[in-house]
């Protein structure tokens, strides 16, 4: 496979480990801090490998596949992302698990690529979990999957603008989730009681967390109109703020906004999830709308500025 900029070809183990080493060493272990004794394992002995060149067959990518199905060590070198790089990789390891029979593919993709291949169908199944104290989730492919399967975080924040209307719980629950599982620092909600339907669902909770827990510079602000349910039955999210206080923050709005009817989620300045009335779940969902975004951040400074800490869900014991 080839491209004015850069080559693929297949890579022989152990020939060209050297070639792998300098891709995959400056990518996991230099910049996201894999241990060395993590990132190269006996898998690699038996492991399809693939090499992207560039024009002076210097190395710049890397992928690689098992005959268990598991795809994994895909990496570009930072100065060569956003050229198509990655997906040219994958699609090359798709043409090779068919040539191979391999019917059933899956990869541990790190929580902040769930986006990238969910673009090639593939879907995210299982909780999150950490390897080299990096957010994980497994991704699998099936042979009907691009026939079939129809991915709803594939919407991607802060380039797709179409609108999403929903009509249920569980819709709501669906782009709610999938915002978050993109964003980077911010999530700000306007929420009547803080519905356990969808802010103490699983899949929202660990998207929540993961973005937590994500960067130092990550901020989450809850404004709650109405604290009792939460006081009466108790709520996981409001525990992750309790444990989480430096980044987790929620209050109760002043008498000029304790009666405001929209309820919403906003995501990094450019995602939302806009519902008219805490009392029906029709709503709009948007992954790239900064206007629409901005007019509703103005509501929420407003009520955040003038709302004061919740002290009540601070000393709630759940």
């Amino acid at each position: 496979m080839t491209s004015a900029e850069y080559t693929i070809r297949e890579a022989i183990w152990p020939e060209d480990r050297q070639y792998l080493r300098q891709v995959r060493e400056p990518v996991f272990v230099e910049e996201q801090g894999v241990p060395m004794e993590m990132e190269w394992d006996d898998d690699d002995l038996t492991a399809y490998h693939l090499l992207a060149l560039d024009t002076e067959q210097r190395p710049i990518g890397t992928a690689r596949l098992l005959g268990s199905g598991q795809i994994g060590r895909m990496a570009v070198l930072p100065e060569w992302r956003g050229r198509g790089i990655g997906r040219a990789l994958l699609d090359r390891i798709l043409a090779q698990a068919e040539t191979n029979g391999i019917t059933k593919l899956f990869l541990h993709a790190q929580t902040d690529a769930e986006v990238f291949y969910a673009k090639a169908a593939f879907t995210a199944v299982g909780k999150i979990f950490y390897e080299a104290d990096i957010p994980h989730r497994k991704m699998v492919l099936h042979p009907s999957a691009f026939d079939s399967v129809v991915d709803l975080t594939l919407p991607v924040l802060g380039e797709t603008s179409d609108l999403f209307h929903l009509h249920d719980e569980e819709e709501n629950l669906v782009h709610a989730t999938s915002l978050l599982r993109q964003a980077k620092r911010e999530l700000a909600i306007m929420t009547h009681d803080l519905d356990p339907r969808v802010f103490d669902q699983p899949a929202f909770l660990e998207a929540f967390k993961a973005l937590a827990l994500r960067s130092r510079f990550t901020r989450i602000q809850i404004i709650l109109q109405d604290n009792t349910l939460v006081l009466q039955q108790g709520h996981r999210l409001v525990e992750l703020a309790q444990r989480l206080p430096s980044v987790i923050e929620i209050r109760k709005p002043s008498q000029d906004f304790i009666d405001t009817p929209e309820t919403f989620l906003l995501v990094d300045d450019c995602g939302y999830l806009h519902r008219k009335s805490a009392e029906s779940y029709l709503g709009i969902a948007c992954y790239h709308n900064r206007h629409r975004v901005n007019r509703l951040s103005a509501l929420f400074s407003d009520a955040w500025e003038t709302g004061t800490p919740d002290r009540e869900l601070a000393r709630l014991h759940l």
